[in-house]
């Protein structure tokens, strides 16, 4: 195996990292208004491996030159007003049924989670094309960031917060798309 050049581990890294600070600092936001960390935990993380893989699933059909910057765009825009607008909002709904709250918190996370879902495979895809040999080597990258990202998030958040984790996944998104900016280019 011929290892990837620097953009594309810095990519797979950075999505992985990114990835898991989004998750497990929104995991966390919605342990409040889904009256337990059980249901927070299962019902944040259903949603977004599942809008994550609608996401993938939409990014090979979609037919953007840069979806990936269009994805990562809207999700930083949604990530930033969920920070503004989701206290308010579980203020004002913590009075509903646990149904309606489960409801209403998969309806939130589907956007981002989408969002979020359009970057690995859209990348997995141009390595397809440009750099077979590189595919294990990104996968193992992206697997090895998942895993330290979801303790470093933690960590993190205790530190400075979950706000604080979430603003770090959204400008780890963006140094992705620079980096994925250099491996288009040539790498």
């Amino acid at each position: 195996f011929r290892s990837p050049g620097a953009p594309v581990a810095l990519y797979f890294l950075a999505i992985g990292f990114a990835f898991m600070f989004m998750e497990i600092a929104f995991i966390q936001k919605f342990v409040l208004f889904l009256s337990h960390p059980l249901y927070a935990v299962a019902v944040v993380l259903c949603a977004f491996l599942v809008f994550a893989a609608a996401g993938g699933w939409l990014a090979g059909r979609w037919q953007a030159a840069d979806k990936v910057t269009l994805a990562v765009v809207a999700m930083g825009v949604l990530a930033l007003l969920y920070l503004a607008i989701l206290p308010g909002l579980f203020r004002a709904l913590i009075h509903l049924p646990d149904a309606a709250k489960i409801i209403i918190s998969v309806a939130l996370i589907a956007p981002l989670a989408i969002c979020m879902g359009v970057p690995f495979p859209t990348a997995m895809t141009r390595l397809a094309d440009t750099s077979e040999q590189a595919i294990p080597w990104a996968w193992a990258i992206n697997g090895c960031a998942s895993v330290v990202g979801a303790v470093l998030a933690t960590l993190l958040a205790i530190h400075l917060g979950f706000a604080a984790v979430i603003l770090l996944a959204v400008l780890i998104y963006g140094l992705a798309c620079a980096a994925l900016m250099s491996f288009k280019c040539g790498e």
